[in-house]
């Protein structure tokens, strides 16, 4: 049973590693961003969550959520699902790759930035890496409710990239009050933003980003637990 996992995982890392074009988006370009704005104030980190949320909703999007509705489309969900012997297994190995990528990608960002921008402290380091695991559990689970969409996937990328850039739009607005918990609830970007900074936050943003956590984390899993080969045969 675990030579089979550790195919599927095989398989997913060579996934990923052969759709390199979206390292651009997930990578290079919040490193171009942070160069461009290197006059921004780094005296807290705030500034570093903003982008460490983007690195974690793009990649989840561009490596996870695409790559489901690639199997889905290409009728490969149901191939690997009758070769491994259980469709949550090509689920779960999705799941780590797009853990191990954005750890990787938040520590070459962070590295970025010491080394050319302003120094990032070892907690801050450890920081991004201990909460980059619940970020990217977070993101894949409020994500998934889109896979519910009977969207081929040109037209999903479309809808999809139009409500990422209002998403971050509204993230660098930085809102406050009735608006950021709004936000927080629909926008993938201030939820991950939040979770990050949650060590700077109230006590009843505490709880409200708790109970919205926990409310997608169930949403996520019975999401996942009901995805059955039949709804692949598309």
């Amino acid at each position: 049973m675990f030579e089979n996992d550790l195919a599927i995982f095989k398989i997913q890392i060579r996934i990923a590693l052969k759709e390199r074009f979206y390292f651009i988006y997930t990578l290079i370009v919040p490193i171009i961003m942070v160069f461009l704005n290197k006059t921004e104030d780094f005296q807290d980190n705030e500034a570093l969550y903003i982008y460490w949320s983007y690195i974690v909703v793009t990649t989840v999007f561009n490596g996870f959520l695409i790559n489901l509705i690639r199997l889905r489309e290409g009728g490969f969900f149901k191939t690997l699902t009758y070769l491994i012997g259980s469709r949550h297994s090509i689920v779960l190995a999705n799941l780590l790759v797009q853990f191990l990528i954005i750890q990787l990608e938040i520590f070459l960002f962070n590295l970025f930035v010491t080394l050319l921008i302003t120094h990032i402290s070892a907690i801050t380091f450890l920081y991004g890496f201990l909460v980059s695991f619940l970020a990217t559990l977070l993101c894949s689970a409020m994500m998934s409710g889109l896979l519910l969409l009977k969207l081929k996937q040109e037209f999903f990328n479309l809808l999809i990239s139009g409500f990422f850039i209002i998403g971050i739009i509204l993230l660098g607005l930085r809102p406050h009050g009735l608006l950021n918990y709004i936000l927080t609830m629909v926008n993938p970007f201030q939820l991950i933003f939040g979770l990050y900074n949650l060590h700077c936050s109230s006590l009843h943003e505490g709880i409200f980003l708790g109970v919205i956590t926990i409310g997608y984390l169930v949403m996520g899993g019975m999401i996942f637990k009901g995805i059955s080969i039949k709804s692949h045969l598309n």
